[in-house]
């Protein structure tokens, strides 16, 4: 039913426009084939067609983040085939072909930003909602890669990979100022400014704020005698602050990010008393990236990058006496890289990455009465080599051949293999061949967390998790206006890392389960109509067997629609999304299925004062949930916001 509702609105938006509202923007006569030659550079660690990437890579370019209105990193994602995201009220969690485990921080998909890891190393966390490190305005393309990619950047990059790129001052060479207001008294407020000077100087800064207050939340299982009425009161707000410096002359680039976000939990963590004001949990975050290259020899260049990175959470938590949870990290890393391209050919790379963690700090303790409950302290450190050659073996033929071996004090050395064929016999026609294995090693936060028998125990013998993969991918071009893609994968989870209770003492703890195996097949299609319109979409279907049963929060079918075009009449341009998401097991039972879909109405260009548009999300107010973790038991499942508004103005100078 949902999928044959998100065609027929599908073919009703493409179909169904007025004429006297069509007329021509900037997308209107560009062939598709010129579509599929922009660049991707997260796939391979350096820029590549989308055509010869060894992977089914997404891009998401800034226009698509204007004209459909996404809000931040997650919802661009979602527009992804065979991607869709989950919601507790506190972050905003990435599933990729069928896996999401509620609660694992998306430990499992590396977040880089202009290629820099952004994960951090207590939780391993990849974070795409509100809580980025880098905000949505900031982003050129949003580049996402499916499959494993620890041939390339080590451990968590074992579904996937995103790669936020960051505006240039050349891009910009000017200021970007945007307002926004949006239901629950949400405001929000960014500036952008960059240029180049004459002398080669590239710079951008940018800054952004936003507060929403929240509204009454009602939780069926909180409303009993003697616990509440189930209304969590003005509880669930919102603020953070952003602050983003980059700049580049001659063979030297920086960046600079800082972001600082609090945001109130109205679910009663951890078993925290309902309604008790004060439970929030709280991020702040800084990152430094200098990267230098050079050229060494002919057809010889290298690349030097340092990296600093300080992560600080705060959380409280109302029992009868307030608790407070706090975790810190300092880390600093290291990159040698070469490429040579003397090889006729082949283009070689290799290089070194080290980091080392001096700081890894986690500590539990009440506040009134002082109880202290954990003062956990490590250091840490990790290395890897690796050597990654694309061959082109023949006219229509190439080859991406890696390996990558990672070693860290908390486990022994793993090598990380990856391999793709790609056939090109015309330039309508791509199939790729790939398969990998990828890793995620514990993080700090499964290994030592343990409040003392509170609710949460450690466990210091975690094996590291891995994954092997196969795919096969076909992309065919039959007109330029018109593109078709079709591709099977298999994969193999071994040693999963899973957070479960304990039932000898009901504590939770992570711990190695069974081997997991998935598969799935994913269609997708672009279609460029008249008038400037576009069409795009795609279908999922996909499967995971473990011990046990149906894994959690594992929708079987995927479905996606988005259409885009100019109104001329009233000088604007519509965007529509649709998203369809399959039922999903819980913990303790399911939740159903559902269909859902934004609007953005946007003015087509800027005038004196300004831009303006209007989204509407959750058009239809669709009642929909998601599974959650044992960390808010006993609440099984969340619902999730019904319809919502944005208004915004946006002005370049």
């Amino acid at each position: 039913m949902q999928f044959r509702l998100i065609l027929s609105v599908g073919l009703i938006a493409a179909c169904g426009v007025p004429a006297a509202l069509l007329a021509a923007d900037d997308v209107s006569g560009m062939k598709l084939e010129d579509l599929l030659g922009v660049e991707v550079q997260g796939a391979s660690r350096y820029a590549q067609p989308l055509a010869e990437a060894p992977a089914t890579a997404t891009v998401v370019p800034a226009e698509d983040i204007r004209r459909f209105g996404f809000r931040d990193i997650g919802e661009a994602l979602q527009s992804a085939r065979g991607v869709y995201t989950s919601h507790d009220r506190g972050y905003t969690y990435l599933g990729v072909r069928g896996f999401s485990r509620p609660g694992d921080y998306n430990s499992r998909i590396l977040l880089l930003v202009d290629g820099a890891r952004s994960n951090d190393p207590i939780y391993d966390q990849a974070m795409i909602g509100n809580e980025a490190p880098v905000d949505i305005d900031w982003i050129k393309r949003l580049e996402f890669v499916p499959g494993p990619s620890s041939a390339s950047y080590g451990g968590n990059a074992l579904f996937g990979i995103v790669n936020a790129v960051l505006w240039t001052g050349a891009d910009l060479n000017g200021s970007r100022v945007s307002l926004d207001a949006s239901d629950g008294r949400g405001r929000r407020a960014s500036l952008l400014s960059g240029g180049r000077s004459a002398a080669g100087l590239d710079w951008v800064a940018g800054v952004s704020t936003y507060r929403r207050d929240g509204d009454d939340l009602y939780f069926a299982e909180y409303d009993a005698p003697g616990v509440g009425d189930g209304v969590a009161h003005q509880l669930d707000g919102e603020r953070y602050l952003k602050a983003m410096f980059k700049g580049s002359w001659e063979n030297w680039r920086g960046s600079a990010t800082f972001s600082r976000r609090r945001k109130d939990v109205p679910t009663a963590y951890y078993g925290t008393v309902f309604d008790a004001p004060g439970n929030f949990v709280q991020e702040t975050q800084y990152h430094v990236d200098l990267a230098h290259a050079s050229t060494l020899a002919d057809a010889l260049d290298q690349q030097l990058r340092v990296h600093f990175g300080r992560y600080a959470f705060d959380g409280e938590y109302p029992f009868p006496a307030t608790n407070r949870d706090e975790a810190r990290a300092d880390w600093w890393s290291g990159e040698w890289q070469l490429t040579w391209t003397g090889w006729r050919n082949h283009r070689l790379l290799a290089g070194i990455e080290a980091r080392s963690y001096v700081r890894l700090e986690q500590r539990n303790f009440d506040l009134d009465p002082r109880i202290d409950y954990i003062d956990d302290r490590h250091r840490g450190r990790t290395a890897g080599l690796f050597v990654q050659d694309e061959w082109r073996i023949a006219p229509g033929w190439l080859a991406n051949l890696g390996l990558r071996v990672d070693s860290q004090n908390t486990a022994r050395s793993i090598a990380s293999p990856r391999a793709a064929l790609i056939w090109h016999p015309r330039d309508d026609i791509t199939v790729k061949l790939m398969g990998g294995r990828a890793f995620r090693a514990p993080n700090d936060y499964e290994r030592h967390y343990g409040d003392s028998g509170a609710t949460q125990k450690g466990n210091p013998d975690l094996k590291p998790e891995r994954i092997r993969t196969r795919e096969l991918a076909l992309d065919y071009t039959p007109t330029p206006r018109l593109r078709l893609g079709v591709g099977h994968y298999q994969n193999v989870l071994r040693d999963l890392i899973d957070q479960e209770t304990d039932p000898a003492d009901g504590l939770l703890v992570f711990r190695n389960r069974d081997q997991l195996s998935a598969r799935g097949w994913e269609t997708d299609f672009e279609t460029l109509l008249e008038g400037g319109w576009r069409v795009r979409g795609s279908l999922a279907w996909q499967s995971i067997t473990q011990p046990g049963g149906e894994a959690v929060n594992s929708p079987r079918r995927l479905g996606k629609l988005l259409v885009d075009g100019p109104l001329t009449a009233l000088g604007a341009t519509l965007g529509i999304n649709l998203q369809a998401v399959g039922p999903r097991r819980s913990l303790q039972g399911s939740v159903a299925g559902y269909v859902t879909g934004n609007l953005v109405l946007r003015q087509a260009q800027q005038r004196r004062h300004g831009q303006w548009s209007l989204g509407i999300y959750n058009l239809g107010d669709t009642r929909y949930r998601d599974p959650l973790g044992p960390e808010v038991a006993p609440i099984d499942s969340l619902e999730r916001d019904g319809r919502q508004w944005r208004l915004r103005w946006e002005l370049e100078i």
